[in-house]
């Protein structure tokens, strides 16, 4: 959910993980964007993505049976050396990164790059050159799995600053490869209410693109029990705060703003608001990906962040089924968290070129 205020110069945002607890208020009062040089805009210019033809299935041999027959002998002898050489090899890949240095927390960073008209505000969401970039993999993290329950604000502090780091690390290289300049937060935990540039939040995870920083609660558990369930369910909310600095350091998080106000819609608004959010759960999945294995990520672990995202889906999340939300189903932020899991090719992130029903 996006939460504006009144500030000028497009104003300033919280994008908050998941929604406000249902007793709770809302998330600040609305604000009047600076306007855009007007120009046309269209409110779904989304294509259908690409499709890739099955590969040719090469012609028979009439050698292949004799090779075949020749080789069993050798296979069989090797096959349990390969499998045990298969799992040594998985944990023995070089990391990547390893000379890049991460910049320390900014505390005044520069100005956020912003569009000078809703044609580069369209282009910025469907062409962004960040989406034609790779994040490397594998990534080094020295973080391990926190709990948010009993854990002191100082260890949440410095747990969520190291993840901060290797999400510097892994996204640094192809977000100045594009053309931007990436930022490392600071990491604010708060209790129940915290008041920043970008107004009033109760308990929640969000980023701030007044400041440029990122907040968590440490009461956040105790209203998204998930997070107190499952291992890296924390470490992925705060993955996806930090998908949306990435959005804000791209131009992308205040072009799709302004195109869903400039729409004048409801609906284009809450759409264009879903695509946002679910990019952020995908940018997420991309990060934790690319530290899996230097945190030991497993299979299980990875069904864990996949129940993170679908426990605050839209529906989940309000027990309406067919609710038209602002984050997105718990089926889409599953579809684009597991998306980014498994790809480090950041054009599969480009939630603004795909179908509606990937963004319900």
């Amino acid at each position: 959910m996006v939460a504006p205020v009144t500030q000028q110069q497009w104003g300033n945002r919280q994008t908050p993980w998941g929604q406000p607890p249902p007793q709770r208020g809302g998330w600040g009062q609305p604000y009047n964007p600076q306007q855009l040089r007007r120009g046309q805009f269209a409110p779904n210019p989304y294509g259908a993505p690409v499709q890739f033809l099955p590969p040719r299935r090469p012609r028979r041999s009439p050698f292949r049976s004799l090779l075949a027959a020749m080789m069993i002998i050798g296979l069989i002898a090797l096959a349990g050396m390969a499998s045990t050489n298969a799992t040594t090899q998985s944990a023995e890949l070089p990391y990547q990164n390893e000379d890049y240095r991460v910049p320390p927390p900014d505390t005044t960073p520069p100005p956020l790059p912003v569009p000078e008209t809703y044609e580069e505000a369209e282009q910025l969401l469907v062409s962004n050159k960040l989406y034609a970039q790779n994040t490397p993999t594998p990534v080094r993290c020295t973080a391990t799995p926190i709990n948010v329950r009993t854990a002191e604000n100082a260890q949440l502090k410095n747990h969520f600053e190291e993840l901060m780091e290797c999400l510097v690390r892994v996204w640094g290289p192809p977000v100045e490869a594009a053309g931007f300049q990436v930022v490392r937060p600071t990491v604010t935990i708060y209790g129940a209410r915290v008041t920043t540039k970008c107004g009033d939040a109760e308990v929640n995870a969000f980023y701030c693109s007044g400041d440029q920083q990122v907040y968590f609660s440490n009461q956040l558990a105790d209203y998204v029990p998930i997070v107190k369930r499952e291992k890296w369910a924390a470490d992925v909310v705060m993955a996806h705060e930090f998908g949306h600095a990435l959005q804000a350091r791209t131009a992308i998080l205040i072009s799709s703003h302004a195109l869903g106000e400039e729409s004048g819609d409801k609906r284009t608004e809450l759409e264009l608001s879903r695509r946002l959010e679910v990019q952020a759960d995908c940018f997420s999945g991309m990060s934790m990906g690319a530290m899996r294995q230097s945190l030991g990520i497993s299979d299980s672990d990875e069904e864990g962040i996949e129940a993170t995202y679908n426990a605050v889906g839209d529906d989940v999340v309000s027990g309406k089924p067919n609710v038209v939300g602002n984050h997105g189903l718990g089926r889409s932020r599953v579809y684009w968290g597991s998306t980014g899991l498994g790809t480090s090719d950041i054009g599969e992130c480009n939630t603004y070129t795909a179908k509606d029903d990937l963004v319900r």
